[in-house]
């Protein structure tokens, strides 16, 4: 039974980011008010990420539908509020 909503990850022919990487990226976005440039983000993350790295970790969330991307950057959207999660709650689980 296939379930619709985010497509499947890509399959990857080289090592992707490792989930070190991926926290890094997303606890960086998340505590950001204001769009961020991929140099912008490389410059504030503690330890050197390779340009590839880090635009496969903004595409892995963006398939997962976390963060956007525009012309002045990238920006974190996931909705935490208690309303969405309310909403959430109320699913009927399959």
């Amino acid at each position: 039974m296939a379930i619709s909503g985010t497509p499947l990850p890509p399959r990857l022919d080289k090592q992707g980011p490792t989930l070190a990487t991926l926290h890094m990226v997303e606890r960086l976005l998340r505590k950001s008010d204001v769009p961020l440039s991929l140099n912008k983000i490389k410059s504030r993350l503690p330890r050197k990420v390779a340009h590839a790295t880090l635009r496969e970790a903004i595409e892995h969330y963006k398939r997962l539908g976390c963060v956007v991307e525009g012309s002045k950057g990238v920006m974190w959207i996931e909705n935490p509020g208690p309303e969405f999660w309310k909403v959430v709650n109320t699913w009927e689980r399959v």
